[in-house]
């Protein structure tokens, strides 16, 4: 993760924890924290790529108090950041996609070696609606 992404790194929640303590499966664990805000985000980039590998690695978005928060679980390992923009929650989510693509060896980020080289279409939220760009 770039330095100053870093920054908004967080203790997470002791929420998480207690996903462990019960003992369910990412899925369990997905609608447990939906209940908390918590909303999965299954689809990054232009077109819609994985984003995670449901249930063993999930990503939620929340926005709580004004912040933007993002939870990277990694079988029930939770690691957590919270944002003052949007922007800068999609750069968070951005790496940890990246992260995640490379690790299974995705071929639409074969020849890239950092999220700085990424084309646009890479980046940033789904869009459904391309001509919107919503």
């Amino acid at each position: 993760m770039k330095d100053e992404l870093k920054q908004y790194h967080v203790a997470s929640d002791p929420f998480w924890e207690g996903l462990r303590l019960l003992g369910g499966d990412g899925y369990d664990d997905m609608e447990m924290a939906a209940k908390r805000g918590w909303q999965t985000i299954s689809a990054w980039g232009k077109a819609g790529w994985n984003l995670g590998s449901w249930p063993l690695v999930i990503v939620f978005f929340r926005t709580w108090k004004g912040w933007y928060e993002v939870a990277e679980y990694v079988e029930g390992d939770v690691t957590t950041y919270k944002c003052p923009t949007k922007a800068l929650r999609n750069e968070v989510t951005d790496e940890i996609a990246f992260f995640h693509w490379k690790h299974r060896s995705e071929s639409w980020v074969q020849g890239y070696e950092s999220v700085t080289q990424l084309p646009d279409e890479l980046r940033g939220p789904y869009r459904q609606d391309q001509t919107t760009g919503e």
